[in-house]
């Protein structure tokens, strides 16, 4: 037996029993004395993918046992202790698994809106639908990235100029840059060369933050009247065709070269250098719409100078998500408009209003009103919905003491991190979900979009998030004994409260089912009270963020699982 080619085997496999196994079936299976010694004994290893029904392998089979999931949720201890022992194979079905103790007595609730799943007869029976609730599950670990050099996630291709360019647009979008028309000149308040007192650094920090502003807007502005300039010389050209009929379109074209040389002082070579630039932009705003150049990122220039991203499917890309950066500019940047009053387009109307996700995005179309992707409902009063960014209180119900907070907890210290927590930006020492708590807060990079599976409305990424970042909190009203309605259970036993979100809430509501989901929801504990969050498991840009019912959801309604993945639970004929 070749020593080296049994070890490097072992190594491959992970298996450091890999040598005794195959020992084991020499001596069992001794060798036919026919064979001639030309003849070669041939070790076949053979793999297949199993659900976890399938039967056990057979007993010759050589398992390998230490593989990687990616999806399974890792615990804080598991992380802790990947570089020692790495992380094994672990079955789960979701985020979200059903704990009968959790369910307080007497409650019901019924099936998820319209937009979760699809209805299998036109009448459900309300006895079955009343008792369904959705429940969160606080024994999973929250899915933490990976320590450095441990990654073994399968490589993954490295995104276009296109792809860096629409991620650029979205970073900015939801970035807190100002824009303005006339950027003044910032002066400080105070003389800021007297020592570095906490006075001194925060009007630092606040001039930082105005030049920053000014400079995104003078980039914008020079960008806008630089598009602009593409769309005057081409018209240009037309009118000089138009008044000397003699003139071929290569002549038209250099005598509105020198008129604009004339004036700009440059020499012809230097605008035609700068006028393929200048084209670049104006083909991402016919594409994209003016949001799109005007938040673009400095990446731009590079972007048109080079010509790299601007294929087939680039303009096609633009406008697919020409209506969703309109509506993220008007509602989180409504000034941006101030900017075309420079080219004499600053009369355009903004065109949405109120908050980021009372519009559903559509592709390739003008966003839609929540309100009006919901009259299949037919309610009496229509649909209503009140976004708010904290959970409120049914004083009715709990008075004036918070359900959600747990007595033998120290307020102070963080369960997970044991680190300090605090409201003060300054004072918190916790780093778990900065996104949410103890850290500088901005809206969601994410929108609600209508789907095209008949699931209604779902909720779309729009930057990436890591494993184990925190999209966002399940907020609602907090009460307790709601039946005939969807809720979140929280608590333990003998402490439950329930968050109800059918008239308040954040984009949360709106997150789809999945029995393949890419997030997941999960506890967390900050200033002493029990929060439910929505924890990454690896979103990309672009994609639809999901979470897992759980089972005891599903079985409890008259529906069909609408997710279409291949291992889902519920859907059709896998409906048990």
């Amino acid at each position: 037996m070749a020593v080296p080619l049994v070890s490097q085997l072992c190594a491959l496999l992970g298996n450091q029993h890999f040598p005794s196994q195959l020992a084991s079936i020499l001596s069992n299976h001794k060798v036919n004395e026919s064979y001639e010694s030309k003849d070669h004994l041939v070790l076949r290893i053979e793999a297949s993918i199993c659900t976890k029904d399938a039967p056990h392998s057979p007993p010759d089979t050589i398992l390998l046992d230490d593989e990687t999931d990616e999806n399974a949720p890792l615990t804080p201890r598991s992380i802790q202790n990947e570089e020692a022992h790495p992380p094994k194979r672990h079955k789960t079905v979701s985020g979200l698994r059903p704990s009968r103790h959790l369910q307080p007595a007497g409650t019901t609730v019924e099936s998820p809106e319209p937009d979760q799943s699809g209805d299998t007869s036109s009448t459900e029976d309300q006895s079955t639908v009343s008792r369904s609730v959705r429940q969160v599950h606080s024994d999973t670990g929250f899915p933490q990235r990976r320590k450095a050099g441990q990654d073994y996630a399968a490589p993954v291709l490295e995104p276009t100029s296109t792809d860096k360019l629409i991620a650029g647009i979205w970073r900015q979008m939801y970035s807190p840059v100002k824009l303005s028309r006339t950027p003044a000149v910032a002066e400080p308040t105070i003389n800021i060369r007297t020592g570095v007192s906490g006075d001194v650094f925060r009007a630092v920090n606040t001039l930082c933050m105005k030049y920053y502003n000014q400079s995104q807007s003078s980039r914008a502005l020079e960008m806008i009247v630089q598009a602009y300039w593409i769309e005057c010389y081409e018209a240009r050209i037309a009118v000089i065709r138009l008044e000397n009929p003699h003139l071929s379109s290569t002549e038209a074209r250099m005598t509105a070269l020198k008129e604009a040389c004339a004036v700009l002082n440059w020499k012809e070579k230097d605008l035609r250098n700068r006028m393929a630039i200048w084209r670049g932009y104006k083909e991402i705003k016919d594409a994209g719409g003016w949001p799109a150049l005007i938040f673009a990122s400095c990446g731009v220039y590079r972007f048109c100078k080079y010509r790299t991203g601007f294929g087939e499917g680039f303009s096609t890309r633009l406008r697919h998500i020409r209506s969703s950066l309109e509506v993220a500019a008007d509602t989180l940047h409504p000034e941006w408009r101030d900017l075309l009053h420079v080219i004499g387009q600053g009369d355009t109307r903004r065109q949405y209003h109120g908050h980021p996700h009372e519009w559903v995005t559509v592709t390739g179309e003008p966003a839609l009103p929540l309100h009006a992707t919901y009259a299949h409902l037919n309610r009496p009063n229509g649909f209503h919905y009140r976004f708010i960014d904290e959970c409120v209180l049914d004083t009715t119900v709990f008075g004036e003491e918070d359900p959600r907070r747990v007595p033998d907890l120290d307020p102070d210290v963080c369960q997970v991190c044991k680190s300090k927590q605090a409201d003060d930006v300054e004072q918190n020492q916790c780093s778990c979900f900065l996104a949410l708590f103890g850290g500088v807060k901005g809206p969601a990079p994410v929108q609600i979009f209508s789907t095209a599976s008949g699931k209604n409305n779902g909720v779309v990424a729009r930057v990436n998030f890591d494993r184990g970042a925190a999209i966002g909190e399940f907020v609602g009203l907090i009460t307790n004994g709601i039946s005939g309605v969807d809720v979140m259970v929280g608590g333990t036993k003998g402490r439950t409260y329930q968050i109800y979100q059918g008239e308040m809430g954040n984009f949360t509501r709106f997150i789809n089912h999945s029995c393949r989901p890419n997030s997941q929801f999960q506890r967390f504990y900050w200033r002493g009270q029990e929060r439910i969050i929505v924890v990454s498991r690896g979103v990309v840009a672009g994609r639809e963020i999901t979470v897992d019912y759980s089972d005891h959801y599903w079985k409890q309604l008259n529906k069909v699982c609408l997710c279409e993945e291949l291992c889902c639970r519920f859907g059709g004929s896998n409906r048990q």
